[in-house]
Parts: C-alpha cells; sequence; structure tokens
C-alpha cells in the first residue's frame, strides 16, 4: 500500500474512531518457526514479562493487555507476571542468581543490550529461528532485530514496534512565525524535494531575530545540537552514523566518512559562524525549528495550541531521500539461561501481535496529529525507515566518540581533524566488541 492509501484509509479510521484497544484480537497463527498453542504446556509454571523502558514509544508502554495474559494462560497453561527490567545490572542480577530460566526481557537497546549481549548473557534466537521467521516481521521490527546482529547472530524476536517505531524522529517547526516571516512551508519545500541543509540554513538566518530591538538575540531560527546525544540523532539525516558496517559485515568506523565531516561541519558552522541555533524554549516561541524531536516529545506543543507543522529532518547532500532516524532499537530478548527457549518464543508471538501497533498509531493521530499534512508526513517516514540511527548509546562507543564531537561542535577543532583523531581508538573499540 502507497503513502496515499495509507493515509486515506487512516483519516477514515480517525473520522470513525472504530479502532479500539478490545477490538484489535484477531485470528492467531504463529509465524514460521513458531510452536502453535496446542504444542507448548508450561506445566502450570510462571513466566515472567520484564520491560523496559518502553513507554511513548510502543504500544501499550511495552506491556501485554490483560485480556492477552489471560487467553494465554488458559491455552499454554501457565501463569504470567509482569515486572519492570530494573536496567542492565538488574537483568544480569537475575541471570547470575538463576531466577530467569521463565523470562522474557522486552526492553529497547538504551536499556541494557549491550552490557548484557558483550557478556554472553543473551541467547541468540537465530539459532533457533529460521530465516523465514524474521524475513515475516514487520519492517520496523525486522529491521531492528537486524540492526542489533552481534557477532554474526540475532537475538530479538517477535513484534514490538509493529506498525511504527515511536522513537523515530522528524522536525518540528512553528508554522506562525515562519508564515509571519513571508517564508514558504517547510512542508511544501519538502513536498517538491527542496527541504535540504541549504534551506535549513536559509530559514534560519532569516528567523534568527532580534524581536523587541534590545541588542540580544531572542528568537533563534534553529533549536540548538549543543551536545553529542543530539548531534547523533541528527547527523543521520545526512547519512552519517558513528559505524556502518561493509558488505562483510564487519563493523567500521565511520565517524570521518565525507557524510559524518559534512554534517559535524555544518553543525559547527550553524552554531558558531552563523550563530542561528540556540537554546530558547520551542514552547514561548523563542525557537522556530526544533531539528530532530518525535511525536512523544512533540505532544507539549500540540498540547500547548501552538500551530506546529511537522517534515522529515532536512536532507543533507550525501543522501537523496530525506532520513528519519530512530534513537530507540528494541525486541524481546531471552536470557542465556533460559529453560525452554521455544516455549517462550511461542508465549511473546502470542501476546505480542502484528496489529498491536495500529491501535498505538491511532492514539498518536488523534493526540499528536492535527492535520492531513502530519499524518502524510509521518506515515511516509514510518514506510520509508530502514534501520538509520545510532545503536552506540551505552555500548562504549560514546565514551569514545563524545570529546571529539564535542570539540567540533564547540569550535574547537575542525571536524575532519577531530574525528581522524580518535579513529585507531574507535576502531580497535569496534574489533574488540564485535571479535571481528
Amino acid at each position: 500500500m502507497n503513502t496515499k492509501m495509507k493515509v486515506i484509509l487512516l483519516l477514515s479510521v480517525v473520522a470513525c474512531l472504530l479502532l479500539t484497544v478490545a477490538g484489535i484480537g484477531l485470528a492467531y497463527t504463529p509465524r514460521p518457526g513458531v510452536l502453535s498453542p496446542d504444542e507448548v504446556d508450561f506445566g502450570g509454571k510462571t513466566v515472567t514479562v520484564l520491560v523496559g523502558d518502553l513507554n511513548w514509544v510502543v504500544f501499550n508502554g511495552g506491556k501485554p493487555l490483560e485480556e492477552r495474559i489471560a487467553e494465554a494462560e488458559a491455552l499454554y497453561n501457565c501463569k504470567i507476571e509482569v515486572g519492570a527490567t530494573g536496567g542492565a545490572d538488574a537483568m544480569i542480577a537475575r541471570i547470575l542468581a538463576g531466577d530467569s530460566t521463565y523470562d522474557i526481557f522486552r526492553f529497547e537497546h538504551r536499556g541494557g543490550y549491550f552490557p548484557l549481549v558483550t557478556q554472553d548473557m543473551l541467547l541468540p534466537v537465530s539459532d533457533i529461528l529460521p530465516p523465514e521467521y524474521f524475513e515475516s516481521l514487520p519492517s520496523a521490527d525486522r529491521y531492528s532485530i537486524e540492526k542489533l546482529k552481534f557477532r554474526g547472530k540475532l537475538y530479538g524476536f517477535g513484534v514490538t514496534y509493529d506498525t511504527f517505531n515511536g522513537s523515530m524522529m522528524i522536525t518540528m517547526y512553528n508554522k506562525d512565525l515562519i508564515a509571519a516571516a513571508g517564508l514558504e512551508d517547510p512542508y511544501d519545500l519538502w513536498k517538491e524535494g527542496r527541504w535540504t541543509y541549504d534551506e535549513l540554513e536559509r530559514y534560519g538566518i532569516a528567523l534568527t531575530q532580534d524581536t523587541d530591538g534590545d541588542g540580544v538575540i531572542d528568537q533563534w531560527g534553529i533549536g540548538d545540537l549543543a551536545n553529542p546525544a543530539a548531534v547523533y540523532r541528527f547527523i543521520p539525516s545526512n547519512g552519517a552514523e558513528l559505524a556502518k558496517q561493509n558488505e562483510e559485515g564487519k563493523w567500521i568506523y565511520s565517524l570521518n566518512d565525507a557524510d559524518a565531516i559534512y554534517a559535524l561541519n555544518m553543525v559547527n558552522r550553524w552554531r558558531n559562524e552563523l550563530k542561528i541555533m540556540g537554546s530558547g524554549d520551542f514552547l514561548q516561541g523563542k525557537v522556530v525549528i526544533a531539528p530532530h524531536t518525535h511525536l512523544a516529545g512533540a505532544r507539549h506543543a500540540i498540547n500547548a495550541g501552538l500551530n506546529v507543522g511537522y517534515v522529515p529532518q532536512a536532507k543533507g547532500p550525501h543522501v537523496e531521500e530525506n532520513q528519519q532516524p530512530t534513537f530507540d532499537f528494541a525486541g524481546n530478548f531471552l536470557p542465556v539461561n533460559v529453560a525452554e527457549p521455544e516455549k517462550l518464543i511461542a508465549l511473546a508471538d502470542f501476546l505480542f501481535r502484528e496489529g498491536d501497533g495500529d491501535a498505538y498509531l491511532d492514539f498518536y493521530i488523534n493526540n499528536y496529529m492535527r492535520s492531513k499534512e502530519h499524518m502524510e508526513v509521518y506515515m511516509t517516514c514510518a514506510e520509508n525507515w530502514k534501520g538509520e540511527g545510532d545503536i552506540f548509546q551505552w555500548s562504549g562507543l560514546w565514551d569514545i566518540t563524545d570529546s571529539a564531537v564535542t570539540q567540533v561542535i564547540n569550535n574547537e577543532k575542525g571536524a575532519a581533524q577531530a574525528t581522524d583523531e580518535i579513529a585507531q581508538q574507535a576502531q580497535a573499540f569496534l574489533d574488540d566488541l564485535f571479535a571481528q
């Protein structure tokens, strides 16, 4: 289904308001390689589903629906308890204590993936499930799981995001301030393929103003990218990431690639040379364009009644299309010491299903979208997402790259010099992390 058809369909859903949480349950069919309910009997054992910080990015905060728990307990002859992961240390402690033999972990990569997977605390489910299983998953889940491939194995499984990854980054802007400045709506630029770094810079210059005449800038055209984390969420707009996999699957440090150098130098230019980036309050009209946000973050502006627009991130010169990076890569994971992995996979496949994400999208539409344009932008981004975004938070790589990025954005060093200086250390870290 193309984007236009999806928009028409979703508009009809919004108009009728027929989609409800109670109505999402459909006939269940296991995915390829997954046991059917009549093949699984836990013998009354308790299965614990531990959920990370998935609020605002996943349907129902990542927790299983109560009615589905009741169905599963009857079908699979088990008791299901739901709790919080507590982070990497808590999950590791649970595994070491032997308390995790009937656990399903369900969390975002920032919540402990690398600490667990590097210490052999997670089970590689690609040793159990066939390739057809992963191919059958919704694209948002498939790309997330593939992005987190570790030493040739897949560790994530099942449906988490389904329809869309709620951490997908978009650009938000104040439509009234842009109209008052006599500028075209960025939505129109995007539709015509003209929403680029050059246009973002032009808008930033025009919209950065001293509105009260006291000689001090009090309206910034572009919201500041004042720290490495913000930069990592922006540079994929030019195709840049801290590391990329080559054709052989080896992770190669890439912060000194041309796409990253260009994006870093542009942030430096906007912050220090042109001075069109500032840390004002978007809600108070002190920033006109927020270069990266996600819909859950944009809710504050919507709830405040601001007339906001959405577009994908501006397109850098090293990419052919506007990008839409995410900052969460979540999935279901099994502790390495689980007793009956095939049964737990089957239970998770039943509890978390394709179609659940539609209900969450309905929530997003009704609460954080105010126009057909909002929906068109967002659905186009969701449809086009192919796994772009940084996965290396809490892996240790940021500890190496943060200082170089800080030097660049603070105009202490040029991007080429700063990123080259850490290249050997960063690559050695990647080689060790992935045993490559």
